[in-house]
This record gives structure tokens, sequence and C-alpha cells, in this order.
């Protein structure tokens, strides 16, 4: 019964606008765990990507229990989505977590770490980097199926989902939520033969001068749900596609086709051993 009070209190508090704050405190007091029920409705309202309901109730949350951290950290993904920077960095604060930048909008320390596309539907963990607590930036070509393009900005779930490891240190692995920014990047892709690992490190360095993005999908392990949302460096999923011997099946980020094209030139000058097939778009910017 108290409880069934204590939500009704709520509600009036909203409507009521100025007074909301006292509205909640008091309803807080009245039963200590109504605060959980308006922050599982808005872990509900985020999956469902229902921004404008996630940020009311994990605002009503925070009104009623300031320490629910959980409740803060679902506020500032909710305002990040919906650019309400004024309440994200709010909720950023009350995590003690600091910027570089908060106007017109945070940007923290830049840092690496990856994030799982598409989580629910032909996965795929890339590599990014974190400009805030709640987006990252793809630095890796993504396969066309996950719908992400490199540059892509994305936003990505708070809790860690697995880890991935790299020149011996360890980062940690997000879920995404939804694209944030579309970047203005399409992906190419193509087949190459006869190229070494030095000539594939010589095209990285040619696009890197260019500003473009470039991937060896020939590369990419298949990992089974266990290795993917663990570090699959420390579990026997040996499950790989194999190419045909001396086969590469890449990929190019560019703005446009004239720009891939050109790269592609300039490497074959350098390598006129090396044979691709011609340059298809599989996933364009518009």
């Amino acid at each position: 019964m108290l409880k069934r009070v204590a939500k009704w209190i709520v509600e009036l508090g909203r409507r009521s606008g100025t007074a909301d704050r006292v509205f909640y405190r008091l309803a807080g007091k009245l039963h200590p765990d109504v605060d959980a029920d308006f922050y599982n409705q808005a872990l509900n309202a985020k999956y469902k990507g229902q921004w404008d309901e996630s940020l009311r109730l994990n605002q009503a949350a925070v009104l009623i229990n300031s320490t629910n951290e959980a409740a803060w950290w679902n506020l500032g993904i909710a305002a990040t989505a919906l650019r309400n920077w004024h309440e994200a960095v709010r909720a950023w604060h009350a995590l003690g977590i600091t910027f570089q930048v908060e106007m017109p909008e945070p940007l923290m320390e830049p840092s690496t770490a990856c994030v799982r596309l598409n989580p629910n539907d032909n996965a795929e963990v890339v590599w990014g980097t974190r400009i805030d607590p709640a987006r990252m930036v793809v630095n890796n070509v993504p396969l066309p199926e996950s719908g992400r393009r490199y540059q892509d900005v994305v936003l990505h779930d708070g809790a860690p989902s697995g880890t991935r490891t790299s020149q011996g240190y360890e980062y940690t692995v997000f879920d995404e939520l939804e694209l944030w920014h579309a970047s203005e990047y399409s992906t190419y892709e193509f087949e190459v033969h006869g190229a070494d690992d030095a000539a594939v490190e010589k095209l990285r360095d040619i696009c890197e001068t260019a500003e473009m993005g470039v991937e060896d999908w020939s590369t990419l392990r298949y990992l089974c749900e266990e290795c993917s949302r663990g570090n699959p460096d420390a579990h026997p999923c040996t499950r790989q596609d194999k190419m045909d011997a001396g086969m590469r099946r890449m990929s190019l980020a560019a703005v446009c086709r004239e720009d891939a094209v050109k790269v592609l030139e300039a490497w074959l000058e350098e390598y006129p051993n090396v044979e691709t097939s011609e340059l298809e778009l599989s996933l364009s910017a518009d």
C-alpha cells in the first residue's frame, strides 16, 4: 500500500513542475525501493530506444535515491542519445566523471575500447575510440552486414560485455545501443591475390596518409558466444573461416570511389605482381 502511495506521490510531483523534488523525496521516505521500479522501467525503455521515456524515468529514480549509480548511468546514456548535454554532464558528474570539454558537448580524454555492433543480430566486435562515457568512434571497417561504417559514432551501453587483448593490454568491450552519428565514408571491398603481410602493411600506411580506412577481412575470427562475451584469448574457440591460399578479402573506407581507386593505384604501382578484383561498393554512406 505504501509503495502505491509513493508512486502516486511521484506522479503528482512530476506534474507539479517546480515542487517535484519535494514530492520525490517524500516518496522515497515512504518506500525506499520505489526508485528501483522507475529504474527498471527506464531500463526497459533504454533497450527499446525510447529515450524521452528513459530520461524521464531515470530522472525520477535519482531524485528519489541520489545514490542509485545505475540510474545515473542510464540517465547519462539517455541524455546523450537525445543530445541533452546539460543532463548528460549532470549525470556524469554525479558518477565522478570529468571532461576535457563540457560544452557544447562533453568530450573526455580519448581512450581505446571495443564495441559489439548489432549485439542481438550478426554481432561484430570492432575497435574504437571512446569520446565520452556513452559514445565511441568506430576505427575498423566493419563488415557490410553490420550496417555500420568506418568513423561512425555509436551509442553504447555502460556495462562491460567482454574484453579483447592487444599488445599485452586488455580492453573493454561494450554493446552498441544504436547509431548516434553516421560518418561520410562508404565501404568498398575487393579481393587481393599475391600480397604478403608487408604489402598489406604498406596499403595501411597509404590509407592512413589519405585519411581512409582499410581492413583485411580474411583475418577475421568467428567466435562462439562464450568467447565473444569473454576474452577469446582465454577460451579454446577455434572456429574460423578459411580463405583460398594467397587470396585476401579486403575493404577500403573512402568518401568517394575515386579516392579509393587512387589509393589502390598508388599501392599497385609499388607492388606490380599483386592482383586485385574490381572494386565493389558494399555499403554506401547514402
